[in-house]
């Protein structure tokens, strides 16, 4: 992402669901843990270790009933959270899962827009164009300088309804 280097480039790549498996990496090579972060009702939130003027890492599991949930990758940087469409997103447990999500970056961040991305080629990517609209996200065309450059992926962005909500930076 513009002026972000690798660590924000890693969120909104299909294949890496932004992030590390097992964690992020220090400096030293060793794995630091997502910590929960917040949890009320079926979401609960996991989160890397806040470092000044870094990208965040964040973790949105929704359960929902006993064996169904939902899970979104994302990456809070400077006032914008990025999340990763998951497969099946247009499934039930992944609309509640987004509400929850939004819900909870409207309430305990300081976010102005979410960024979700999803790759050109899927086969449900018509049906995600309309789903997303339907929630007020907008396309964001590909050359958008908060944008990484790839040809591959299509992002659209949520509006924050804050008192003053601005435009992307």
């Amino acid at each position: 992402l513009y002026g972000l280097g690798a660590a924000a480039a890693a969120c909104c790549v299909p294949e890496s669901l932004c992030g590390q498996p097992g964690g992020r990496r220090t400096e030293e090579g060793e794995h630091s843990s997502p910590k929960e972060l917040y949890k009320a009702g079926n979401l609960t939130v996991f989160g890397s270790d806040s470092e000044r003027d870094l990208p965040v890492q964040l973790d949105f599991h929704f359960k929902h009933g006993t064996r169904a949930f939902a899970h979104w990758h994302g990456l809070l940087v400077r006032r914008k959270l990025f999340l990763d469409t998951p497969h099946r997103a247009l499934d039930v447990n992944s609309c509640d899962s987004l509400s929850a999500t939004l819900d909870y970056a409207e309430a305990k961040t300081d976010v102005d827009w979410v960024f979700v991305n999803f790759h050109k080629l899927r086969s449900d990517r018509g049906d995600l164009l309309r789903a997303f609209g339907y929630l007020g996200f907008e396309l964001v065309r590909p050359d958008h300088p908060e944008l990484p450059p790839w040809e591959d992926v299509l992002f659209m962005a949520y509006p924050m309804e804050r008192e003053a909500a601005r435009e992307p930076e």
